[in-house]
């Protein structure tokens, strides 16, 4: 079995239980794969695909994504990105569309502010950093299915500046749950945690899958995830037609209830349309 990881730049480091650790081994890494190439849409559909990011809600505390460790081998792929970036993306994307919670990008934020201290020219087609309002707490979660008749995600959050952590949390999923389902588990575990703090504000949020209180199978398709996964590797290249098309893709195949490729759609069309990392 392997361990995926994915880094954001934070002081941050995921503790995980002595057995766990000892469960894991060998080596990992996403496979490569391909986006589908995509036609070119109109300034116009941009700009239709384009809607305003959520307001938050005042008091919504600021949350960005860290660390996501996968343990065991899952039995769907998120080519063409590593396992543990597709889940945190998916949870980022789970946050994004919230109004009870302010998501604050890091790993990709974090990375552009750098390169343009050093002064290094932008690829071509990204966006550029930006300001930040920065976060107030790091969820960093591992999801554990290795062989056993259960699996659960074990989440941390941690304050953002200090690195102390002041919540966690586990949950229980099937041990062959699918990748949204998983991703949807660290966004209720995170809630629950931001709850137990009493930081977040009250919010009826209109999809009730998004974040369900007990496991459940996402009822999103392989087709669909895989489509994600793909818009989130050309989004990563800002290759945005590509992103577009796979976001586009995904929410063909998974339906409205898809929610995180439909805020990921656009945010895409945002940041193509001249908006910034931080402001998301």
């Amino acid at each position: 079995m392997s361990a995926h990881r994915i880094h954001a730049r934070s002081p941050l480091t995921l503790l995980l239980p002595a057995l766990l650790l000892a469960g894991c081994g060998g080596s990992g890494g996403g496979t490569s794969g391909t986006v589908p190439a995509a036609t070119r849409a109109s300034d116009a559909e941009w700009a239709a695909l384009a809607t305003p990011r959520p307001e938050a809600l005042a008091g919504a505390p600021r949350v960005s994504v860290g660390e996501v460790l996968l343990l065991g081998t899952p039995a769907w792929s998120t080519a063409p990105v590593d396992p543990g970036l597709g889940i945190a993306e998916l949870v980022a994307a789970g946050l994004l569309r919230r109004q009870d919670v302010r998501f604050v990008e890091r790993r990709r934020f974090a990375a552009a502010a750098e390169a343009e201290r050093r002064g290094v020219a932008r690829p071509e087609g990204a966006p550029a950093a930006g300001t930040s309002p920065g976060a107030q707490y790091v969820v960093s979660a591992a999801w554990a299915s290795v062989g056993l008749d259960s699996a659960y995600v074990d989440l941390r959050l941690s304050d953002a500046e200090s690195g102390v952590v002041v919540a966690t949390w586990r949950g229980a999923t099937a041990p062959d749950a699918d990748p949204v389902a998983v991703a949807r588990r660290v966004v209720a575990g995170t809630l629950a945690a931001l709850d137990g703090l009493g930081v977040r504000p009250r919010w009826q949020d209109p999809e009730a899958g998004a974040a369900p209180l007990a496991y459940r199978a996402s009822g999103v398709s392989a087709a669909a995830a895989a489509s994600f996964f793909q818009g989130l590797a050309a989004e990563e290249a800002w290759s945005w037609e590509r992103a577009r098309a796979g976001y586009q893709a995904a929410l063909a195949s998974g339906g409205a209830s898809f929610v995180e490729a439909a805020a990921a759609l656009a945010r895409t069309a945002r940041l193509r349309n001249g908006g910034t990392l931080g402001a998301g």
